[in-house]
């Protein structure tokens, strides 16, 4: 499965290669592909057709491009990808969607050879898609608010790297390792002895 940076590097490759571009066909090669989907390959297509694909973003390991006030939301399970390339290239066996533009450049695929992946459109949802509103937001994100943690940290009494982990403040598990590894937070420290300066640098050694 990919993790977060693979992920992350998906979207930056999308917000190079795809965001200012139109929509002009979109084929559902496989309907387990677009499951999540309520009304559908049909609505799936219908709804992407002609518009365009503004902005490139990632919540935890789920990307989505904002169309209109709308979102083209992916997960790309354990073998999904994003691939862009020629239209004229041979089209693989594991592409389960197709799209293409129309300025006639280089095409979209959703190629899974596991389908464990899905695309969905999600009305509504170019700023947060409602189906991904409960993971927490990354600290690289404008959303995160390390004095919030801190202070929500400071309400619990036991290790904070036990509250982090339980989930008693929204934070990604990945981003915790990384925390206790690098030494920005003392994982044997009570949460209600935390501070916001020891969520926003490491500690000194």
């Amino acid at each position: 499965m990919p993790e977060l940076p693979e992920v992350e590097t998906v979207r930056h490759g999308l917000q190079d290669h795809v965001v200012g571009r139109t929509v002009e066909t979109v084929r559902v090669l496989h309907p387990r592909a677009v499951r999540r989907q309520p009304g559908g390959a049909a609505e799936f297509e219908t709804a992407l057709g002609g518009r365009s694909l503004d902005r490139a973003r990632r919540r935890g390991k789920y990307l989505w491009l904002s169309v209109g006030e709308d979102a083209l939301l992916a997960h790309l399970g354990m073998s999904g990808q994003l691939l862009v390339g020629e239209p004229e290239r041979p089209l693989s066996s594991h592409v389960r969607i197709l799209f293409t533009f129309a300025d006639g450049g280089p095409d979209l695929r959703f190629t899974d050879q596991r389908t464990f992946g899905h695309m969905c459109v999600v009305r509504d949802g170019a700023e947060l898609p409602a189906p991904i509103a409960h993971i927490a937001p990354d600290p690289f994100e404008p959303a995160f608010d390390p004095a919030l943690l801190a202070r929500r940290l400071r309400l619990t009494a036991g290790p904070t790297v036990l509250m982090l982990l339980a989930g008693t403040v929204p934070i990604l598990t990945f981003v915790v390792e990384r925390w206790v590894t690098h030494r920005y937070i003392e994982p044997a420290l009570a949460g209600q002895e935390t501070a916001q300066p020891e969520m926003a640098k490491p500690r000194n050694r």
